[in-house]
């Protein structure tokens, strides 16, 4: 075949593999036929990363938003008849006064009014409070179970029992000036507040209801009441500001940092003028007259003069908190805001034009092609390269894409914090690892057409019990598995690797496969399932695929037989001059995930988890202790009625957190050799709880008794560990636990 016509069907087969990817990207990122929650989630909380690692803006002194709060302090210094819930709305109507009085720009009252105050006369001073200011916007609410109940006749509507009504959106004062907006932003996926929609549509009325923020700016701008943003090019147009979309009916809030990050004033410091008395003036019989402070001193009046003033609640009963997208990362929950801050966050972004820019869809769709495309021939290109060992490819490869995808990262906080840009990580980040995975299934097909006839080979070597489960049970040869409780063996050869550099090649192989024969046939007939050969060392487990009530038993029990058989085959070995060899062995018992791990065509029945690492690691620890069979606390605690044991260490080993104690098996309970061997170290045993309590020079004398009469390996370890702690005392806190730093 010419090299042009395997060119185009190398550009045919991957362009398929590419185009699959690209789709596959595209339909789980861009909300076209479903959202994938669980993406759509990550990128907003992606987004709110951004906010932290730019961090807060201190904008308190060039605001143009104040906040007035109802707050627990100014409620309890309410004297009679003002001191109820909700506020009489004479407070409001003084508010509204004293504000026109120091020239703020506008007004919005963050508070929703449905019902008539239990003085009418207070209603009435309210409503004359509004007219005569004439820039007060109220807080309204668009119930939607209501809107099912009634019948649109202009903005008069009539309900089902057929009385008309005037719709007033909650608020009973929006007949005043109709100067109105909804207080009710839209959470997201999360419950996590980042977007503000510039209007509500109600199907009651036939009209777009301003948002809260944006009815603000009608009055600041001088807009008409109801006047609502139109949709141009990707952008809300109000006026003259032209506000970027996030979504189709969105704007992506730009938070300037968490609570409190505006100016907020007490509502008492803004009544508490010469006519109105707190509880405090009224006990203690001393003006203090708050307001007019602020009427006289520059700097107390520049806090309010043409500034933007929401009025809101921040009393803990009214709960008007709402999750943002900017948090301090100290706590869990510190990225809580006030509703009414939350509106003058967006205020304010559209007063200083400070938005913050999406990229639009159509270019996020073009980089997810280009990326797949780039990221499909670049790991291509990687695996043509000849490297000895071949793992190093797939290394690179997955290097490369982690190394990309942390790039996109870094490049997102960057146009974020310096461009005010809010580009995708999400998409881009899959499209890299699903452009890596669909060139990996490529050569892996590719490979695999031409190893079928080589992997058949080795199908003879599946254990007969898990071919007889699957026989029994075909859905197990789906991919996954289940947590089980279940007990893993590991066994290797001592000094191995100088024992096979000894031999010729033809030579070890029939050695290896003499002695692996005899040790499967040990664990097959002790009802384990033989897990894999890695070399010279054999990891096998018992419990599955069939239930094996007495898992640990027959682990110990294999192993003691193992040790058994090697001790004939070192007899037999050495008439024929072969040299002594031996094995250590692991065994631990715990959850671990047993099932066909691998890919749809290709797998093993295995284990995996902390577990079965921990039996690969006491199979080593032996090697510290002198020991042949070394079994975990879990094991022991199977096993403790049916077996002779001596306590050797608690040790932590590399790659887990959690001590464990560990044993040396020597025998079956009944085996009366071994425990008139376990009686003659009881020496052992005493240095040992002494060197428990730090009390090394005693543990010592034990320890030396015991190594000296029987030439005990473990007590010449202790002995060792004894002489230094002498020298070098450990710590008050020290736990007696022996850390393994390697493998």
């Amino acid at each position: 075949m010419s090299s042009g016509k395997r060119k185009l069907i190398w550009l045919y087969k991957s362009g398929i593999f590419i185009l699959a990817a690209s789709i596959l990207t595209i339909v789980l990122t861009q909300d076209f036929l479903f959202t994938f929650s669980p993406l759509k989630e990550l990128e907003l909380k992606l987004i709110d990363n951004r906010f932290l690692e730019r961090g807060k803006i201190d904008i308190k002194d060039s605001a143009d938003v104040v906040i007035i709060e109802i707050d627990q302090e100014s409620f309890t210094q309410f004297p009679p008849p003002y001191n109820r819930m909700p506020l009489p709305r004479s407070l409001y109507a003084k508010l509204i006064k004293n504000l026109k009085e120091i020239g703020v720009r506008a007004i919005g009252i963050d508070v929703i009014m449905s019902n008539p105050d239990t003085s009418p006369k207070d209603d009435s001073l309210f409503i004359d409070a509004i007219q005569s200011y004439g820039k007060v916007v109220l807080a309204g609410k668009i119930d939607e179970s209501r809107d099912l109940l009634i019948e649109k006749i202009g903005f008069e509507v009539t309900d089902t029992l057929g009385k008309k009504k005037f719709y007033n959106y909650e608020n009973i004062f929006f007949t005043v000036d109709s100067s109105l907006g909804i207080v009710q932003p839209p959470p997201d996926f999360d419950y996590v507040f980042r977007r503000y929609i510039p209007f509500r549509f109600t199907g009651i009325t036939d009209s777009r209801v301003p948002s809260f923020g944006f009815a603000i700016i009608n009055k600041v701008l001088g807009l008409r009441n109801f006047e609502s943003a139109t949709s141009v090019d990707g952008y809300f147009k109000l006026g003259n500001k032209n506000i970027p979309k996030f979504d189709r009916t969105s704007v992506l809030t730009n938070f300037y940092g968490p609570n409190r990050t505006f100016e907020y004033v007490k509502m008492l410091d803004i009544i508490d003028d010469s006519a109105f008395k707190t509880k405090d003036e009224i006990e203690y019989k001393d003006e203090i007259n708050v307001w007019e402070e602020y009427l006289s001193d520059p700097e107390l009046r520049k806090k309010l003069e043409n500034k933007i003033v929401l009025i809101g609640s921040t009393m803990p009963e009214d709960r008007d908190l709402l999750p943002i997208s900017f948090a301090e990362g100290k706590r869990k929950g510190d990225n809580q805001i006030y509703g009414v801050e939350f509106h003058a966050n967006i205020i304010q972004n559209i007063l200083w034009n400070d938005y913050l820019y999406v990229q639009s869809k159509e270019m996020e769709i073009f980089i997810i092609i280009l990326l797949t495309i780039f990221i499909f021939i670049a790991t291509s290109v990687i695996r043509k390269v000849k490297i000895r060992i071949g793992i190093l490819t797939e290394i690179i490869n997955l290097l490369a894409v982690v190394f990309i995808v942390y790039v996109i990262y870094l490049l997102s906080i960057y146009l974020f914090i310096n461009n005010k840009l809010v580009i995708a990580v999400v998409s881009p980040s899959l499209a890299i690892v699903v452009g890596y995975l669909s060139s990996t299934a490529y050569h892996f097909i590719k490979e695999r057409q031409q190893n079928v006839m080589i992997t058949g080979m080795f199908s003879q070597y599946v254990s007969k019990s898990i071919v007889n489960e699957l026989l029994a049970n075909p859905d197990k040869l789906k991919l996954g598995g289940e947590k089980k409780t279940l007990t893993v063996l590991f066994s290797d050869i001592a000094g191995f690797t100088t024992f096979a550099e000894k031999k010729e090649p033809e030579e070890l192989v029939s050695f290896i496969n003499e002695f692996l024969n005899e040790m499967t046939e040990i664990i097959l007939r002790n009802g384990g399932t033989l897990d894999k050969y890695l070399g010279d060392a054999v990891m096998a487990f018992w419990g599955a695929p069939v239930k094996v009530d007495d898992h640990a038993y027959k682990a110990c029990l294999t192993a003691l037989q193992m040790q058994d058989k090697l001790a004939e085959l070192r007899d037999k070995w050495s008439k024929t001059g072969e040299p002594v060899i031996h094995i250590r062995i692991g065994i631990n018992s715990g959850e671990v995930i047993v099932g066909n791990i691998g890919g749809v065509k290709r797998f093993d029945y295995t284990v995996l988890g902390d577990d079965v690492n921990l039996a690969s690691r006491l199979e080593g620890a032996n090697k510290e202790y002198g020991s042949n069979i070394m079994i975990s606390g879990s094991t022991y605690e199977l096993v403790k009625e049916k077996v002779l044991v001596r306590e050797l260490d608690i040790i932590r080993v590399k790659g887990k957190l959690e001590p464990t104690k560990v044993y040396e098996l020597i025998s079956l309970i009944d085996d009366k050799k071994a425990i008139d061997a376990i009686d003659k170290i009881h020496e052992y045993f005493q240095g040992l709880e002494l060197y428990r309590h730090k009390s090394f020079d005693a543990a010592m004398d034990y320890f030396k008794r015991c190594s000296e009469k029987l030439g005990d390996y473990p007590s010449n370890v202790y002995l060792n560990r004894c002489q230094y702690y002498i020298q070098n005392p450990p710590a008050d806190d020290w736990d007696g636990v022996f850390e393994f730093k390697t493998k």
